[in-house]
């Protein structure tokens, strides 16, 4: 049976897919005869590629910060209030020892040794999380399933998934005080952008999303976990 790749598609999950790496390689590195040079660049791996998600987190919620900052000052309702100009602050916790570029190339020749090593067993990939999953495929159409996540950015909703073996998804949706899902749209693309108007104008509401995928103009497989998110009005 094909293997799917045992690296995760999305940079949220390969962030916990190198701690859970790192923290399990030092374990194993005198049975494999790697040095502390080698564990120690592993963890200055894991530390940066962490860090490098913690600014983009705080990067995209600096840019929601300005917009809000932008449109408050261009229609905002009259006021004597002064606004402060929004400064970005980085998190906090940044590795002390800068690294070069392509970390997940160097853990892929640490993961080729290692699966070429004497010692390995498939009891040893599983606690490293560098087997795969037995790929399903287009053959089980029924076990089909799609991850969708969700932000937002600038007064809208963005919602992305990975297309993988499907041809494109049904979305639905309910949102506020709705007790139903309902069809929101059939797309094809990997994103899709909510820019519908709030129910209530001005309020506060809680949007809910789930999808189906097609496969050759069917909807098949299984419904995605639902995701949900609070849009504030801009």
């Amino acid at each position: 049976m094909e293997q799917n790749p045992y690296l995760p598609a999305g940079d949220a999950q390969k962030v916990l897919w190198l701690e859970n790496f790192d923290e399990k390689f030092l374990g194993y590195a005198k049975k494999f005869a790697f040095d502390k040079p080698t564990t120690d660049g592993v963890h200055n791996d894991r530390l940066a590629f962490s860090y490098s998600m913690l600014l983009v987190g705080g990067v995209k919620t600096y840019e929601h910060t300005c917009v809000k900052y932008k449109d408050a000052i261009k229609i905002g309702a009259l006021t004597n209030l002064i606004l402060e100009i929004p400064v970005f602050v980085a998190p906090v916790g940044a590795p002390i020892i800068a690294i070069a570029p392509g970390i997940f190339k160097r853990i892929a020749k640490l993961v080729t040794t290692i699966k070429n090593h004497p010692a390995y067993t498939e009891t040893i990939g599983k606690d490293l999380g560098i087997i795969g999953s037995e790929n399903l495929g287009k053959d089980n159409p029924d076990d089909l399933k799609v991850k969708l996540s969700v932000k937002e950015s600038g007064g809208s909703i963005q919602l992305k998934y990975v297309k993988g073996d499907v041809d494109g998804i049904k979305l639905e949706s309910k949102r506020g005080a709705e007790t139903d899902f309902t069809l929101l749209d059939k797309i094809s693309q990997t994103t899709f952008t909510d820019d519908r108007k709030m129910l209530v104008d001005g309020k506060p509401e809680i949007r809910q999303y789930r999808a189906w995928p097609i496969l050759k103009d069917k909807v098949v497989g299984k419904i995605s976990d639902v995701v949900s998110i609070t849009v504030t009005p801009v």
